[in-house]
C-alpha cells in the first residue's frame, strides 16, 4: 500500500551510501555508528530507531539505489503533502511549503464560499495558532493568489541568477553565507552556555541544557539546508526547470507542485514581514 511504499522510499538499507549521505544523516542528528570512511559509495545502511535517538550503522550488502536519487527522494518527501483532487477543493501548488514566519508551523489553504455557493475565497489558516505554545493569529490576511505570484517571480528570478552563474566564475552565495554564519553564531553560544555549566544551580542546569538542546537543533536545521543546497547545485541544471516555467500557466496544480518542490525550501508568510521566500537551489 502507499504507506509500505512510502517507507520503502525512505529506508537507508537501499541506498549506495557516500559521503553526501553521511552528511545528510549528520544533518539530521542521527547517531551515526561509522566513520565518514566507511561511506564508501558502495554499501547499505541499517537504521535503529530507538528513545534515545536514531542510530545509522554501514551494512555488509551492497545497495540497490545510487546515493543521488535517494537524497533527491528524501528532499521531495520532506516537503510532500497530498494534493486533494475531488474536483470542488480550491488547491494550491505550494501546499507543504507555505510557512508561518513567526512559528515556523505550516499554513493551511482552506476556502469560503458565499451563501449562493457563486463565489469562493481562499486564505490561509495558521496551524502554529492551535498548538500548546500558539502563534499571534489563527487566520491571515495574506491572500493566496498575491503569495503564489510573488514566489513564481521569484523562482523565474532564481533561475536567471542560476543561468548566469553557469556562465561565470562561482561567487560565495550570500543565502549561503548567511547560514554560515549563524552556525558560528550557535557554536559560540553553546560554547559559552557550556562553560556555565560547571557553576550552575539544578534550575540554571536544567535551563542550559534545554537552551543547548534548542541550539544543536537549529544549527542540525541549518545544515541540513546548506548541505542539500551544495548537492544540488553541484549537478543543477537548468533546463528541467526553464521549460515547464515557460509554459507555467498551462501546467497542472500537481505540475507546479512537482517544480516548486525542486527548487524551495520553503516559503514563510505573515501579515507583519511579508513573505520570505528559501530556495534549496
Amino acid at each position: 500500500d502507499r504507506s509500505h511504499l512510502s517507507r520503502i522510499l525512505q529506508n537507508p538499507l537501499y541506498v549506495r551510501a557516500d559521503k553526501e549521505v553521511y552528511a545528510y544523516f549528520a544533518a539530521k542528528g542521527y547517531d551515526i555508528l561509522d566513520d565518514i570512511t566507511a561511506y564508501d559509495g558502495v554499501h547499505g545502511v541499517f537504521m535503529h530507531k530507538s528513545n534515545d535517538g536514531t542510530y545509522v550503522k554501514i551494512g555488509y550488502h551492497e545497495g540497490l539505489v545510487d546515493a543521488n536519487t535517494w537524497l533527491n527522494v528524501q528532499d521531495k518527501k520532506s516537503h510532500n503533502q497530498r494534493i486533494p483532487n475531488n474536483g470542488t477543493a480550491m488547491n494550491s501548488w505550494l501546499v507543504g511549503l507555505v510557512k508561518c514566519s513567526h512559528c515556523g508551523h505550516g499554513l493551511q489553504l482552506i476556502y469560503s464560499e458565499n451563501k449562493n455557493k457563486t463565489k469562493r475565497w481562499r486564505y490561509f489558516i495558521d496551524f502554529g495558532a492551535y498548538t500548546r505554545d500558539g502563534c499571534i493569529k489563527k487566520r491571515l490576511a495574506a491572500r493566496p493568489d498575491e503569495v503564489e505570484e510573488t514566489v513564481i517571480q521569484a523562482m523565474k528570478e532564481r533561475i536567471e541568477q542560476l543561468v548566469i552563474a553557469k556562465r561565470e566564475a562561482e561567487l560565495p552565495d550570500r543565502e549561503t553565507e548567511s547560514m554560515r554564519a549563524e552556525v558560528i553564531r550557535i557554536d559560540d553560544e553553546i560554547r559559552k552556555l557550556m562553560e556555565k555549566l560547571a557553576d550552575a544551580d539544578s534550575v540554571l542546569f536544567d535551563y542550559i541544557q534545554s537552551r543547548i538542546s534548542s541550539l544543536h537543533t537549529q544549527k542540525s536545521d541549518i545544515e541540513r539546508r546548506m548541505q542539500t543546497m551544495k548537492r544540488k547545485r553541484q549537478a543543477i541544471d537548468t533546463k528541467p526547470l526553464t521549460e515547464p516555467m515557460s509554459r507555467w500557466d498551462s501546467l497542472t496544480v500537481q505540475e507546479k507542485h512537482a517544480v516548486a518542490v525542486s527548487m524551495l525550501d520553503a516559503v514563510y508568510v505573515s501579515d507583519e514581514s511579508g513573505i520570505n521566500v528559501k530556495f534549496c537551489i
